[in-house]
């Protein structure tokens, strides 16, 4: 390869941003000088026999014992400079003869001594990867590496093979081998050094050690035996397809030729996991559809053809990589990309048996399915369970039913649904699962976008196993039911909002499967679970009904189950910092974020501005549509007025922000961000089992680019009935270049028309904006674009807009435009102890409208600074506490004392007092990206003014006098408000 040619080269690596110094693809016509036997007998030549780069690939052949190859590239030596970032080595290599003995590889620094080495073992055929950081590889003394100034690398081959020959290709040494490098059968140990508890989609080979636990039965009852033939059935129709349409047919021949499989499927497009896929190259995703569209096109179509091209891929498949043992370099999310293939591989079983493929073929792909961990009962400590329920569940299920006889199908269903079983538990810390408040974890935080299709799969695998003793045991189901429940309160109808949409900023809903999930759910018991049917009817609406959904809800009206109620009540999910409150048929979102929960998920290409979507954010989403979906009018988060063409990122509801220029809105971090901030205080509290509830938050920035260090606000909101009392104190920052503002409203225009109201008056006009300046010594109210009332007191400087907005989209950051009605209280720059009040009125009567124009708003401001924000609301008497700081004597008729950061409720009724009182923290210390750390419990106190005693008695709460006080000692864990009943002496 000439100089200009490696220039060329090099820079394409660069600007495609491969950290990669140099690649050997042995496409030339002469062998590299940087590669020569070194000891032994050994010829090298370039091959075309095999390939997995390009159409060459260089052949090693020996002929003695212990021969040596050697490579002098300086690459080898110029990685090590990035030693802590995994620098290593990438190659594939082919084996034509399994070997019971390892390849070493050794790498040598300028005075000979191995500084690092590893084994590569021989135990396969075809081709497989030898990815490794030098980081993960050995000392000659078996040690951990350190930098080293290393210069050569060593093959040696196998210890008592006196000939043989290996195909080498792809060979890279890398400035970066991939942090999720996979352990697989030829390098069992690689990537050691990572806690793969937490690394789920590498822990295949791990899995594959483990023997079963439970025993091959000796004997299938008659029950046991209809059970299994009631899910193979199940699960077989469920997997089959229809044959291809015109344009599925036209994709296959293209696929054909993209693949260009030979005969006997040795050669091939390189086949790479997608993420490592280069020009050139195929990867997991493409063979799925291929496997896919050729099975259909034989087993419902009857294409001969396309059954021969089935037969090649799967040759092919098992040669590149793609095979039991195997880690083809790296894994990760592969189960994505692949949930066509078990389904296509059982209908063809058949075809399979006839090539003596069947066995090989399924034993590669029941490995892929990660079977092999049901081995033994889930592990209460593994993460991102969500991903394996999304996307290997059914391929589990499947699998299980190919073992060659009906006893080991009997044992591992069995093992199976236990571990199902097992994964519906309440999981601890910020690890995936289901948290103990309903919430549901992904990336160590709570994730509908994730959580939904996990939960889609457990439905579908209900719908197999459902009347069979594989079902779900009591505990899990209860779990299940709990979950959720707690989902459909957090939508409306199916829409979740901006706050917890991660890095997906609107329109999240549940979809169909998700909705099917509640029905399958339902008809777990013997007795089908009301609730859970009556959630599957309301959720419904809206939507388009096919003939199994028509079955599902003429069986629930012939059961007398007819669809819930909306939800109603306030409800907490502190693992989210979030609270949810239903009014009529709207929902109010709530959101903050803390130390260890985090706000947002930004990534490269995803949610680029999305930094203030847990601000202390208040969304109302409950307007329906305008135009039927099959005849119904449901609720969604667009027609409620969130739309992202020309969205200002800098204004979401409820949140206090500094108004920052998008170029400086847009993530600091080049990579994925899970942002959270220094303060641990930010959750939602109820009483009396949510008939009120609030909300209450610090908030503040970390040290970072683009961010204020110095940004400071607290934040409340207070429910009572339809009324929201907002909150706002201590608002401070240093920064004096860019405004600090409270958002109460914007909402996309549905036409320009599309009115305000402003004091009484409808402002038509377009476009509009008026300033109202804090000495303005009137109250301001407020109509929104979906009839919602907000009523300001005076002296408070607030802007309110209808206009043409520009932005950017969230992924490409490509311009987008849109007109919006935008409402919000402007601190200015630079404030110094700024603070803000404002009421919503959801679904105001008349009366209450008129009450409003006279300044009546039934609630009363008790406190509202930097310790302690408190609120009464003038109708049930009920009190909301937000405690920010350590809380000492006031005005106030109920509250001595407070420990800080606390939220405390209470209304007394008669000689009663109902109180809850909630630490949201969730207590779990320092970690980075999650932690399967049990939420500590805590201590609380608080001093109330006169004697109490305890009505009932929780075990997590203490009482003891003091004088004319009574002092309460609360015990809280997992953000859970606890609330309790006082009796006066």
């Amino acid at each position: 390869m000439n100089m200009q040619k490696k220039v060329v080269i090099a820079l394409l690596w660069m600007l495609l941003g491969v950290n990669i110094l140099y690649a050997h693809n042995f496409e030339d016509s002469h062998l590299p000088s940087t590669i020569q036997g070194k000891e032994g007998r050994s010829e090298l030549s370039l091959s075309r026999q095999y390939y997995k780069d390009g159409k060459q690939s260089l052949l090693w052949s020996w002929e003695s014992e212990n021969t040596v190859l050697t490579f002098t590239d300086n690459a080898i030596h110029d990685v090590v400079s990035s030693f802590d970032q995994r620098s290593g080595v990438k190659l594939w290599i082919f084996n034509e003869t399994p070997q019971a003995n390892p390849v070493v590889f050794r790498f040598r620094d300028a005075n000979d001594m191995i500084q690092y080495q590893f084994d590569f073992h021989l135990n396969f055929t075809g081709w497989r990867a030898a990815w490794i950081a030098y980081s993960d590889m050995w000392t000659p003394d078996g040690g951990k590496t350190t930098p080293q100034q290393v210069v050569s690398m060593e093959m040696v081959s196998p210890e008592n093979i006196a000939t043989g020959r290996l195909w080498l290709n792809r060979m890279e040494f890398a400035s970066y081998v991939d942090r999720q490098a996979t352990p697989d059968a030829q390098i069992p140990e690689n990537n050691r050094h990572l806690d793969r508890e937490i690394w789920h989609w590498g822990l295949l080979h791990k899995w594959e050690q483990q023997q079963y636990d439970l025993e091959i039965p000796a004997t299938v009852t008659i029950a046991e035996s209809t059970d299994l033939a009631l899910v193979y059935d199940n699960v077989k129709q469920m997997l089959k397809k229809e044959g291809l349409a015109d344009a599925e047919k036209k994709e296959l021949q293209k696929l054909i030729q993209l693949f260009s499989i030979s005969e006997d499927g040795t050669k091939g497009a390189p086949l790479m996991q997608n993420d490592n896929a280069k020009q050139g190259d195929v990867h997991f995703g493409q063979l799925n559809k291929l496997i896919d569209l050729s099975a259909r096109a034989w087993y419902v179509d009857g294409d001969k053809s396309a059954k021969e091209e089935f037969v090649k891929t799967v040759r092919y498949m098992l040669i590149q990589g793609f095979a039991w043992e195997s880690g083809m370099g790296t894994n990760h999310h592969y189960g994505y990309q692949i949930r066509d293939i078990f389904g296509a591989i059982w209908w063809m079983e058949d075809v399979l048996r006839a090539n003596n493929l069947w066995v090989e073929t399924r034993k590669a792909v029941t490995y892929w399915s990660g079977l092999q961990e049901t081995r033994r009962p889930f592990n209460q400590l593994r993460d991102e369970i969500t991903d394996s329920w999304n996307t290997l569940l059914i391929p589990r299920l499947t699998c299980v039913l190919w073992g060659e006889t009906e006893h080991e199908r009997l044992r591992d269903m069995k093992a199976l649904a236990r571990w199902v079983n097992g994964s519906l538990h309440y999981s601890p810390g910020t690890i995936g699962g289901i948290k103990v408040d309903g919430t549901a974890f992904h990336h160590g935080g709570h994730y509908p976008a994730y959580s939904v299709p996990g939960l889609s799969y457990v439905g579908r695998y209900l719908q197999c196993v459902n009347r069979t003793q594989f079902t779900l045991n009591r505990e899990a189901f209860a779990v299940l039911k709990f979950a959720l429940l707690s989902l459909s309160r957090q939508t409306n109808l199916r829409d979740w909002g901006v706050g917890v949409s991660g890095r997906h900023p609107f329109n999240g809903s549940i979809h169909k499967n998700g909705i099917l999930t509640y029905a399958f759910a339902a008809m777990v018991p013997a007795e089908t679970d009301r609730e859970l049917a009556g959630e599957y009817l309301r959720l419904m609406e809206g939507m388009r009904k096919y003939s199994p959904d028509d079955t599902l809800i003429n069986q629930f009206k012939k059961e007398g189950i007819s669809l819930n109620p909306y939800p109603k009540g306030f409800y907490v999910y502190n693992y989210a910092s979030l609270g949810i409150y239903r009014y009529n048929k709207k929902l109010v979102a709530m959101k903050g974020f803390t130390q260890n929960v985090w706000g947002s998920e930004i990534y490269v290409r995803d949610n680029r501005f999305g930094r203030y979507q847990s601000y202390g954010s208040l969304q109302i989403i409950g307007t329906p549509v305008t135009e039927a979906q099959y005849n119904e009018y449901p609720i969604t988060e667009e027609s409620s007025g969130y739309s992202e063409a020309g969205w200002d990122w800098n204004r979401n509801p409820g949140t206090t922000s500094i108004s920052l220029p998008l170029e400086r809105l847009n993530s600091p971090i080049a990579g994925s961000d899970m942002l959270r901030q220094p303060h641990t205080f930010a959750g939602a509290s109820q009483l009396n089992e949510g008939e009120f509830g609030m909300f209450a938050m610090k908030l503040g920035e970390r040290d970072r680019k683009n961010f204020t260090p110095s940004f400071n606000a607290h934040k409340s909101f207070f429910a009572f009935g339809n009324r929201i009392i907002a909150l706002g104190a201590a608002i401070r920052n240093d920064n004096g270049d860019y405004p600090t503002e409270t958002t109460l409203f914007q909402q996309q225009l549905q036409s320009v028309e599309q009115p305000l109201e402003v004091n009484g008056k409808k402002v038509n006009q377009f476009p509009y904006r008026q300033e109202i300046d804090r000495n303005w010594q009137e109250p301001l109210i407020l109509k929104n674009l979906t009839g919602d009332y907000y009523f300001l007191p005076p002296g408070q400087s607030v802007s309110i807009e209808k206009q043409a907005q520009e932005s950017k989209e969230n992924k490409k950051m490509d311009p987008t435009r849109g007109n919006f009605a935008t409402a919000y209280i402007r601190h200015g720059a630079a404030p110094a102890n700024d603070a803000y009040e404002y009421m919503i009125l959801l679904d105001a009567t008349q009366s209450q409208i008129k009450r409003l124009k006279k300044g009546i708003t039934e609630y009363e401001i008790i406190q509202k600074d930097e310790t302690a924000h408190i609120v009464r609301d003038r109708l049930s008497n009920a009190r909301g506490y937000a405690i920010f700081e350590d809380f000492r004597a006031s005005t106030d008729t109920f509250l001595e004392k407070s420990d800080k950061e606390i939220m405390i409720m209470l209304q007394p009724i008669g000689n009663k007092l109902n109180i809850s009182v909630c630490d949201p923290d969730l207590h779990l210390g320092e970690y980075n990206y999650t932690t399967p750390t049990e939420s500590n419990p805590v201590s609380r106190e608080i001093t109330l003014k006169g004697n109490y005693t305890l009505a009932d008695v929780p075990p997590s709460v203490s009482l003891r006098a003091e004088g004319n006080n009574t002092i309460i000692t609360v015990v809280c864990q997992h953000g859970m408000p606890v609330e309790f009943t006082l009796c006066t002496d």
